[in-house]
């Protein structure tokens, strides 16, 4: 188990390269978030899905979220921590994010302790939709190595493109899972084993809710919402960006 210090911001679903439209608006929103949890010197964890999609090639990564990556890099040169949780969209990662930007990566769940507090912090694609059996087989093949080195063997271009048909696939069938997850039922066994805090993506509908001790927080996301997560002095709360809005 890990161990921290707050303040901390939570922030996931941003699905960056999916909604062009949306980002004219979004992007420049989130490099001012950056500015603020920057000037406060905290701890930001990206809980998945930042971008639509990301895979990295031995040689070759996407061009489009260069600037963002850019002003994360900055952030860790002055001193920010930055922590991102794959997502079921970006769960490629190899080790640019890590070695060429400076994030720390993990490529399913952080088990740590924040301010004394101890933190279950995941995407929650696979944990909190337990019942869906089709995308748990789904996840097990694309995270496979022979399905990695397989891609690797196409043209990024083409790679790519044929990566963004399936992220839209995915987006439409989530659109229509009607499986609703036992959240409460999840939050109760994190709380059996220890955990103080549950912290989500994936879902894109916000809430903070307690089981018993344990609060629960979604985080929601950046496409409609604009929501993020932030522990600090003690407390998890729930919040709208930008904050006078």
């Amino acid at each position: 188990m890990k161990k921290d210090v707050g303040p901390a911001y939570f922030l996931s679903d941003l699905h960056l390269g999916a909604y062009p439209d949306i980002e004219k608006t979004s992007i420049p929103m989130l490099m001012d978030f950056l500015d603020h949890v920057e000037s406060r010197q905290a701890h930001l964890y990206i809980v998945g899905d930042l971008l639509d999609f990301w895979f990295e090639y031995r040689s070759v990564v996407p061009r489009e979220p260069f600037a963002l990556l850019a002003r994360f890099k900055t952030m860790v040169e002055n001193g920010c921590r930055v922590t991102y949780i794959a997502g079921n969209h970006d769960y490629w990662l190899g080790d640019f994010l890590r070695k060429d930007v400076g994030l720390a990566t993990c490529s399913d769940l952080v088990d740590t302790t924040i301010d004394g507090k101890r933190f279950f912090i995941s995407h929650g694609d696979g944990i909190a939709t337990t019942g869906d059996l089709g995308y748990r087989v789904l996840k097990g093949i694309l995270h496979s190595p022979i399905t990695t080195a397989a891609f690797r063997m196409l043209h990024p271009d083409v790679g790519i493109g044929l990566a963004r048909l399936f992220s839209r696939m995915s987006r439409r069938r989530s659109s229509r899972n009607n499986n609703h997850p036992d959240l409460e039922g999840f939050v109760r066994d994190r709380a059996e084993k220890g955990f103080d805090y549950v912290v989500l993506g994936h879902l894109h509908k916000p809430r903070l809710f307690n089981v018993g001790d344990t609060s629960c927080l979604v985080i929601g996301d950046w496409i409609d919402c604009f929501t993020y997560g932030l522990f600090s002095d003690g407390e998890l709360t729930l919040n709208k960006w930008p904050e006078k809005a």
